[in-house]
This record gives structure tokens, C-alpha cells and sequence, in this order.
């Protein structure tokens, strides 16, 4: 097509599979009509997947600089991040497209580097960055210093950039004082829905008592706690599905007396998540909010959302976001992620009142369908699209 717009991705750190650039943005764009590329660091081979061209650059180390610093985690991971950010200004040199999206904080200076080739440049924000670099430091006031410096350069940034999209709505006020650029819309990463999914009361009244998980798993998911909270529930079991990115933390879990309640997979593809939801009753999304930059709960967790979409009831962190979301929706229950009690009272509350936890389940689904599909933002997505463009 001798009019077809080329959007292309740039990442250095998101994977092939990821949920909102491949699943979401590109395979939208690609189903609209347009050409979509994905520019990646991940040294494999260049392939099409799902009507995407993806590219990877090289990014094979070496050279005496590279040795020496080898030994200092810190100092080896910049010096790597700066070694990709050089090769991807010299690919894009020779790299034409309508539009390229960036999607990584550290690539602020590369999105203004191709503003200045005279290229259309638009940011998604997958994450507020400055807060979560800056709850990295110790010290309170060091803190403060690299939230202000980090917020400065974004705000600089945005200035040049054509648009920036959000994934956290609930950080719509906060974030749009901060961003200069033409436009700014949030785009939140909410699932793509299955219409014809279709979850029957005697279906799920038949199912065995399982709790599923599926994602990241880090020491702000507690897992600790609701496996404690398990002990005392003997005839449970905990689907696990996801990866341990901390071997010490994954030893603690493991250790756990009620670890031999537990199914663990150890890492699953996209393809698999339907039968890893669907073959519970229930669904555990909690995290200790404390430990992130959204204190107060995040829509940007797609695992609720996705958990919604299969027509069974949340368990989800007590913080105002998500209390909300429950009075509103009656779709799940909110516990103290510390508190194995409040974990043991709410899975018990639904294991004991099966109507009223299908309906909790059955709620959640509606309003996905309502409010929380990615129909609903890739709407918003492609108008501002199409705005740069012209």
C-alpha cells in the first residue's frame, strides 16, 4: 500500500511477547491498516509475528572497558545501557516511519534525538518513573532530590515530543502538570476481551477449590502470607504461574509449610493464561502498594483486569483504588497484604457463599466489558494517533 502509515516501537527492555506493545498497540495498528515494526535489544533473530516486523539490534559486550567494569553490576548494567542506546541512534539514523513510539524512561534523550532528525515522536509511560526510581534511595531526602531531577528531565522531554500516553489513569491529574507535549491521553493497559467467554453457575460451583496467580513474582506479591493464611485452609489449593526474580525470597515461599498446597509454573506463555484463570474459583492480585509509586493501587496491574474478564472474584489489596472498585462493582474483596487472617477470612467468605462469589465474578466480567477492554482505550489511542499524523 503506497499510503500505508509505518508506526514503529522502540524498546530496550519490554520482550516480544509484551502484552500492550504486541497484544495491545501493535496488532490494533495492524488490524487498522497500518504497517507496524518493533525495534527491540533482544540479539535474536528479525521475524514477522502477528503482522509485526521485529528487529533486534546487536548487542554482543566486549572490549577491555567492558571487562573491567564486569565486575560491578551497577557500573556493567549503565555502561550496557548506554552501549544500546548508541546502537539504536545509529540504526534509526537509516530507519524511516511516520511515527516512532518510545517506551522506556531512559529513552527521553533518544526521543529527543529524533525529534531533532525531524522525526514524529510520541511516549508511553508505562510507569511514573521518577517516583520509582527515587523510592530506590535510602535517605528521604535523597529521595526528594531525584524525584525533582527526574521530573525535570520528563517535563523537558515532553516539551518536544508530539504526544504522551499513560497507562496509570489514576495519576491523570498529577502526570498531565508535568507533561508540555501537544497532546496527552491516557491509554491504560486493560485487556483484550473474549465476547463469547461464557461462565455458567453450575460450571463454576463444579470447579476444585483453587486459587490462581499469574505474573511477576516478587516479594511486594506476599506470597508468603497467603500461604500462611493456606495452612489453615487444607483442602485449597494455589495455582502459582509466574517467575521468581529473587532466589532468596523464592527459598522463603518454598519453605513455607503449605508450600505442598501449591502448583507451581515456572513461567507460562501468553497462549496458557485462559487455562491457568480458568481452572480456579478465585484470584489473587494482591500487592504491597507501599513498596511502589502508586500507594494508593494502580489500574495499570492488567492481572486484575484479566482476572475480571474470566468471571471470577478478586482478592485485591485494601487501598482506596481498589476498595472503590469492589463497592462499586462487588466484583471481589480487599485484605491487608500482611495479614494472613484477612486473606484466610476472605477466601473462606467466598469458598462458604458460592452464589454470591459467582456474582462477584460475573459483576467483574460486566464491567470489564463496560469500562476496563482495551476497545475502550485503543479508541482514544488511534485519535491521538491519527492527529500526529496529520
Amino acid at each position: 500500500m503506497a499510503n500505508q502509515k509505518h508506526i514503529c516501537f522502540i524498546t530496550q527492555s519490554f520482550p516480544r511477547r509484551d502484552s500492550l506493545i504486541v497484544h495491545r498497540q501493535g496488532k490494533s495498528l495492524v488490524e487498522s491498516g497500518f504497517k507496524v515494526s518493533y525495534v527491540l535489544c533482544d540479539g535474536k533473530p528479525d521475524e514477522v509475528r502477528y503482522g509485526i516486523e521485529m528487529k533486534s539490534i546487536d548487542i554482543s559486550f566486549g572490549g577491555l572497558l567492558y571487562k573491567a567494569i564486569s565486575t560491578v553490576p551497577q557500573l556493567k548494567s549503565r555502561y550496557e545501557r548506554w552501549i544500546k542506546t548508541r546502537r539504536l541512534k545509529n540504526f534509526l539514523r537509516s530507519y524511516d516511519a511516520d511515527i516512532f513510539q518510545i517506551n522506556d524512561f531512559e529513552h527521553l534523550s533518544l526521543g529527543c534525538y529524533l525529534k531533532r532528525q525531524g522525526k514524529k515522536v510520541v511516549y508511553d509511560l508505562r510507569e511514573y518513573f521518577p517516583v520509582y526510581y527515587a523510592r530506590r534511595r535510602k535517605w528521604l531526602v535523597a529521595r526528594r532530590i531525584s524525584q525533582y531531577v527526574l521530573e525535570k528531565r520528563f517535563s523537558r522531554a515532553s516539551r518536544s515530543f508530539d504526544a504522551v500516553f499513560s497507562c496509570m489513569p489514576e495519576m491523570h491529574d498529577y502526570i498531565k502538570n508535568r507533561v508540555h507535549s501537544s497532546y496527552f491521553e491516557d491509554v491504560a493497559n486493560f485487556p483484550v476481551v473474549n465476547k463469547d467467554f461464557f461462565l455458567s453457575y453450575d460450571e463454576y460451583a463444579s470447579r476444585e477449590k483453587v486459587i490462581s496467580y499469574f505474573g511477576s513474582i516478587y516479594k511486594i506479591s506476599c506470597q508468603e502470607v497467603i500461604l500462611d493464611a493456606l495452612e489453615r485452609l487444607p483442602g485449597v489449593k494455589y495455582l502459582l504461574a509466574g517467575v521468581f526474580y529473587d532466589k532468596r525470597y523464592q527459598a522463603q515461599v518454598m519453605s513455607k509449610p503449605a508450600w505442598n498446597q501449591v502448583e507451581f509454573i515456572n513461567g507460562f506463555a501468553r497462549e496458557d493464561l485462559p487455562g491457568i484463570i480458568n481452572r480456579s474459583i478465585m484470584g489473587n492480585v494482591v500487592k504491597d502498594f507501599n513498596q511502589t509509586e502508586t500507594p494508593q493501587g494502580s489500574y495499570s496491574i492488567i492481572k486484575i483486569f484479566e482476572t475480571m474478564e474470566a468471571a471470577i472474584p478478586v482478592i485485591l489489596a485494601k487501598v482506596p483504588l481498589y476498595e472503590a472498585l469492589v463497592d462499586k462493582y462487588h466484583c471481589g474483596m480487599c485484605v491487608d497484604p500482611h495479614s494472613a487472617d484477612d486473606f484466610e477470612k476472605a477466601i473462606s467468605y467466598l469458598l462458604n457463599n458460592t452464589k454470591e462469589a459467582y456474582k462477584m465474578g460475573q459483576n467483574g466480567r460486566m464491567a470489564v466489558l463496560q469500562e476496563f477492554s482495551w476497545e475502550s482505550q485503543y479508541v482514544r489511542y488511534l485519535a491521538i494517533i491519527e492527529k500526529v499524523l496529520q
